[in-house]
Order: structure tokens, then sequence, then C-alpha cells
């Protein structure tokens, strides 16, 4: 066997085939076989009938001219009929034959009462007689049959047929699984190829689209996703990396210096002792909490946390976040203010986790009041609409530029403008997590002046 015919066979498309093939065979053979079955009884039948109505006109002869009628009627039909199809006996009340081309009535035991079976007269043999026995009204006995010929060969031309159809199908489910297992391995050839590619280093190589929009196009479209969002992942765990190493060198560096400082410096008083102490905690603490802050991030990006989530109601949500942001923006004269809009009076429902909840718009109010300018004013906006609950934050902060607005969710990323704020860089990443976690997402816009940050979840079903 060829190595081609060997991986034809190993495919499923082609066991596929193979199976409906041997199905629809079995089935085509079983559905014949009772077609058959039912024609050849029909058939039969209607010899029997044949044999009683024949049976029935010589009876009526006998009714008019006697015997002697019998006898001529039976005459004239082995004259017409020589072939020997077709069998006739009359017999006295004593047993002498008086006509027909039988020589006896056939000793074989009846299949049913008056009932016979023979071969066929005919010669070469290639048939059965059925043959009825009647006792006429002078005792005289007349048998009569009929051969099976028409039966037998109707029967042998529907067998011959239908193995013809068999191997006729046989053959087409073979062709059929060929053509359509070429036509599959050819498409997994290309994806093979393609993945091959990418394991040898060529990350942006893609699986080529014929524009069909099938099964296999359909696939090729979700792996070309997956490998653009694996390496949007790789070009945000790179960047992460480089972020982190930027940040956190710093820190790092300044506590390595306090420590080399500390070395070899004169003895300290006890108070700068502590001083030293103190701003070293202070950098570890840095480096802790952006660690923390990250591996929280790994969890939410990871789903995990969706197996517990709960209905929930994001109106007290956003009222609790404001009421916690409201002290630290009224110390610059911010205002807060809440708008609800449309049906989100009602209530806003969504299936997720309250606390991850609150965090994020806890997040998002806290860049609009770090950004926002000293006497200005936040908008927060609770709109429901289309099954999607939405929250707009508008600040009049310096807002971000339209090439920054996406480039600002990724981890560790600040902004020239941002950078002598507190923070890691972490807080719109894990907003963009959360929300993603909960099936939204969220979105820089322009608030002209400031930005607008928009939050969007599904409604609960």
């Amino acid at each position: 066997m060829s190595f081609r015919t060997s991986r034809w066979l190993r495919s499923l498309s082609a066991r596929v085939v193979l199976l409906n093939t041997v199905i629809t065979v079995g089935l085509s053979g079983l559905m014949i076989l009772v077609l058959c079955w039912l024609a050849e009884g029909f058939m039969q039948d209607h010899l029997d009938d044949t044999v009683l109505d024949e049976i029935r006109i010589l009876e009526a002869e006998f009714g008019v001219d006697g015997r002697r009628g019998v006898q001529q009627l039976i005459s004239r039909r082995l004259a017409e009929n020589a072939d020997g199809r077709q069998a006739y006996l009359l017999l006295d009340a004593d047993g002498r034959r008086l006509a027909g081309n039988l020589a006896a009535i056939p000793a074989k035991s009846p299949s049913r009462a008056d009932w016979y079976e023979q071969p066929t007269l005919h010669q070469p043999v290639d048939a059965s007689l059925r043959l009825r026995r009647l006792t006429l009204a002078d005792d005289s006995t007349l048998v009569v049959g009929f051969d099976d010929h028409e039966i037998t060969a109707f029967v042998d031309a529907l067998q011959r047929a239908a193995g013809l159809g068999f191997a006729a199908t046989l053959l087409l489910g073979l062709v059929a699984g060929a053509l359509s297992s070429q036509l599959t391995l050819g498409h997994l050839d290309i994806i093979n190829r393609t993945a091959t590619r990418i394991i040898e280093g060529d990350l942006g190589h893609r699986v080529p689209l014929r524009g069909s929009n099938d099964e296999f196009d359909r696939l090729s479209a979700t792996l070309n996703e997956m490998l653009d969002r694996i390496g949007e992942l790789m070009e945000s765990v790179k960047r992460a990396t480089e972020s982190i190493a930027h940040d956190l060198r710093t820190p790092l560096a300044r506590m390595r210096n306090r420590i080399e400082v500390a070395r070899f410096a004169a003895p300290v008083d006890p108070a700068g002792q502590q001083e030293l102490l103190d701003a070293l905690c202070q950098e570890v603490d840095r480096v802790l909490t952006v660690f923390a802050s990250l591996l929280r991030l790994a969890t939410i990006e990871s789903g995990v946390l969706r197996s517990g989530f709960q209905r929930v109601d994001l109106r007290p949500l956003v009222d609790d976040a404001i009421s916690l942001y409201e002290a630290l923006a009224s110390e610059r004269e911010i205002g807060v203010s809440l708008t609800i809009a449309g049906a989100a009076a009602d209530g806003c429902i969504v299936d997720g986790d309250r606390d991850l909840l609150f965090q994020a718009i806890c997040n998002l109010l806290d860049n609009a009041v770090k950004f926002s300018p000293d006497g200005g004013d936040i908008g927060v906006e609770l709109a429901l609409a289309d099954r999607v609950v939405r929250i707009c934050i508008d600040d009049r902060g310096p807002g971000v530029p339209v090439e920054h607005r996406e480039r600002v969710f990724d981890r560790l990323v600040r902004l020239d403008h941002s950078r002598a704020s507190p923070g890691f860089g972490l807080g719109l990443s894990l907003v963009r997590a959360i929300a993603r976690l909960h099936r939204g997402d969220c979105h820089l816009q322009d608030g002209a002046p400031g930005t607008r940050a928009l939050l969007e979840l599904p409604q609960a079903s």
C-alpha cells in the first residue's frame, strides 16, 4: 500500500465517506431484499390466482359440455402453449388418463390443501410448476398448473440490477471519498505548512484565505485571529517586560545606592538609621505592589473568576464609588455629578463579580480625579440600551492622543504627562481585563475637552 493510499485511509473524511457508503449500500441492499421478497410474494399470489381462474374456466366448461368439453379445451390450451410451461391432467373416476401433458398426479405431498409443486415440463428445467387439484362432479380429477418462470426471471433480473447498483454505489462512494479526502487533506496541508513556518520563527505568517467562506475558510480565519491575538499578547508581554525593567530599575537602583552608602558610611544616629530603613521599606513596598498588581491582572485575564459570577446591580456600585472619591475631589474643588439615562433608572443588572466591577469603576474615577484640573468637574453617566450597560466618565484633563488610546491599556504604560503623578500604569489594564472577563470592554474617547472613559458590559439575561 502506497503512502498516499495509507494516508487517505487514515484521514477522517475518507473514513466518514466510507462509512456513509457502507451504510448506504447496506440500506439499499436491505431495501432491495425486502422489495424482492414482497414482489415475489405478490407474483406468487398472482400465479395462484391465475391457476384458480383456469380451474374455474375448465369447471365451467364441464358444466356446459361435460368431460368431452374439458378434454377439447385442454387440447387447445396445450396446442397454443406447447413449451411445457402449462400443465394439465384429466383423469376419470378410475384414474385413467384422459387428457393433458402430465403423466400422473405429483407424488410430492401438497404444500397446501390441493396444491402441489414439481419441476416444470419445459426443457431445460428452469422453474417450478404450481399445480391445483379439483374433483369434478362425475368424480373425475382435474389438475392444472403454471410454472413460475416469469417470477424467477424477474427476481434474477432484479438481483442482477441490485448487484450492479451496489457496485456502482460502492465505486462512486470510493471516488467521492478520494476526492473529498484529497480536498480536505489539501486544506490541512496548507494549515500544517503555516503552523510549521510559525514554529520555525515566522510569527507573522498567516493561513491564506480563499474567500469561499466555507468551513475551512472560517477555520483559517479563526486560526488567524488566534495568531493575531497571540501576537498581541506576546507584544504586550514584551512591552510589559520592558516597562517592568524601566519602572523597577529606578527604585532598585536607589535601594542599592542607599545600602552601599550605609555600608561604607560612618555610623549614623538612630534617627538617620530609621529614616534610611523607612525609605528602603517604601521602595520594597513599591516593587511588591507592582508584582501583586501584575499577578492580580494575570488572574483576571485567565477567566477562572467567571465561575463565581452573581447578578449585580451597577447603580449602587456607581453611587458607592462616587461617594468614595467625592472627598478626594472636593479637596481640589472638583465636582462629580451622576446622570441616569433612560432605562437605567430601573436598574442595571449584570452577571459578574461585585468587587471587581467596583474596582474597575473606582480606577476610572481615580484617573478622572487625578488628571482633572483644580476647580474642574467630572461627569458620570449610567445608561442602558440594546441590552448593554454603559458607564461613561468624562473629565476635563489634558486628554489622551488618538494614537495612544489603545496603548494606555497595556501593562505599566504611562504617558509622559502622567509620570509625575502617583501610580504604576496598571489601572486601565485592570479595567479592560475586568471588562473583558465580564464579556464587555473599555475604550477611551475624546471628551472635547478631556477624556471620556466608556465601560460597556452586557445586561444579565
